[in-house]
């Protein structure tokens, strides 16, 4: 049975903290990536207790290959595959069967379409079970050797059936040949386990890695068989009733089809059954559409998710204390910035919330979270001691503006230019300021004054000449 995240209940659990004793999601834990004698290795901490944490039992968290089947069939309509096949179809039918160029583009073709599916193969096998490599030359020209290697594979295959046949007679012959192509995906397996040809038809390891997966393999096996067996199928009772002329483009469409479907399942399987084979995955990505979110390296977002298990556990002060010593009062991640505002508002911390609140807004007009901006904003200003000259507050007015707040709007561009009366930006203040008590306010005599002044006050701004243009339409109004 499947165990949950103590702090995210609808999140899988992958990691177990032995010290805090806790079960948790990718969400929750920490990765740091260390160099060790030049190879690059990734520890996951527990955020509470900054122990290192265990991966949780791994056939809790991955479902089994069997229950997930009709999903193999949705896997090449992603987009990347999608296309693959489509080109791989269309060659196929422009391409004349019988001459040599042909056979060489129809073998290049297939060697294209067979590195592809071992792309997808390792993708999967190394977790991510929903996302396709991507088709590009960095994909199919990478490790082309792995196609080679799996056609000396079958090479290997035959010439030790004709020997085997040759020496030991008919009935051997065909006990070894339902042998060897039974341990055709158990070498495929070990060939991108380990990279090695000569590893792939070793019977002590294909065996081996057979007999670990168990019956699995064998309820895999028979899947495979079908999918291979598939487009001929498909071909026969179906696209032999189509026209000709089409006939070439969907049977090259379907064996594409069914050859990466094959390829993501023996794939599914090496992730399944890592452990039990020894192959290391790296990524762990749940089995849900939805992607999982990044073990972040970021020194913020460890920080909010250890504020978020002091939150839930009822240690509001702790939390406080925590992102207090830890940020000194200046931080950039909005989340972050939120739990603060919320945790010194609860705690009615009203000298700590004002404070936050000047850091808040920048956040915030950074981000432009403008309805945000606009509700932490009067929120702050209902403090009478509450003081800011942010240029956040130029944000802050366009928002109100926009809300329909125009004397709100007003207010905070006045805020700003008596906290900067000498910025560069006081006179666009003024300026948009005055638009507002024209246009929004209704009060173009106002208006005349302050564009008046600022023409005075600031006579070499850049802004001189629409603040010009705009007062002449006021006064010929």
């Amino acid at each position: 049975m499947a165990n949950f995240c103590d702090y995210h209940p609808k999140e899988k659990a992958y990691w177990d903290c032995p010290k805090c004793e806790v079960f948790l999601c990718n969400r929750c834990v920490s990765k740091r990536t260390i160099d060790q004698y030049g190879k690059k290795k990734d520890f996951h901490y527990c955020p509470k207790c900054d122990e290192q944490v265990e991966r949780a039992f791994f056939e809790d968290t991955v479902v089994p290959f069997w229950l997930r089947l009709p999903r193999f069939f949705l896997y090449p309509f992603h987009l990347w595959p999608l296309v693959l096949a489509f080109i791989l179809a269309v060659a196929e039918a422009l391409i004349p069967d019988r001459s040599l160029i042909g056979i060489a583009l129809n073998f290049a073709m297939w060697g294209v379409l067979l590195k592809y599916s071992h792309a997808s193969l390792k993708n999967t096998a190394n977790g991510k079970i929903n996302t396709p490599p991507p088709l590009n030359f960095s994909t199919i020209a990478s490790e082309f050797q792995m196609v080679f290697k799996q056609v000396f594979i079958f090479v290997a295959i035959g010439f030790a059936s004709y020997k085997v046949f040759s020496i030991f007679g008919p009935v051997i012959g065909l006990l070894f040949v339902a042998f060897a192509l039974l341990s055709i995906p158990s070498m495929i397996i070990v060939l991108v386990a380990t990279n090695s040809f000569i590893a792939a038809i070793n019977p002590v390891l294909f065996v081996t890695m057979a007999w670990r997966i168990g019956w699995g393999y064998l309820l895999m096996y028979v899947f495979l068989i079908l999918l291979g067996a598939a487009p001929g199928a498909l071909g026969a009772y179906v696209l032999a009733y189509l026209p000709k002329g089409i006939q070439p483009f969907l049977f090259s469409l379907a064996g594409s089809f069914y050859t990466i479907v094959s390829y993501h399942l023996m794939g599914y399987v090496i992730y399944q059954y890592h452990e039990e084979i020894g192959y290391s995955v790296d990524i762990v990505e749940d089995d849900s559409d939805t992607k999982t979110e990044d073990l972040s390296e970021d020194p913020e977002q460890d920080l909010l998710k250890r504020v978020s298990m002091l939150i839930k556990d009822g240690k509001h002060d702790e939390a406080i204390d925590t992102i207090r010593e830890e940020t000194k009062g200046h931080m950039t991640n909005q989340e972050l910035a939120d739990r603060y505002f919320m945790l010194l508002k609860v705690k009615k911390m009203t000298a700590g919330l004002l404070e936050h609140g000047k850091n808040y807004l920048e956040i915030l007009a950074g981000k432009n979270h403008r309805a945000k901006l606009c509700e932490v904003y009067l929120e702050l200003i209902q403090y009478p001691e509450f003081k800011i000259a942010s240029p956040a507050l130029i944000k802050v007015a366009g928002s109100l503006s926009e809300a329909g707040n125009h004397k709100g709007a007003v207010d905070a561009y006045n805020r700003f230019i008596k906290g900067n009366p000498s910025s560069p930006l006081a006179p666009k203040a003024y300026f948009l300021g005055a638009k507002i008590i024209n246009e929004k306010l209704g009060n173009p005599a106002k208006a005349v004054g302050i564009l008046q002044g600022l023409t005075k006050k600031f006579p070499h701004h850049d802004i001189i000449p629409y603040v010009k243009q705009y007062l002449g339409g006021l006064k010929a109004g």
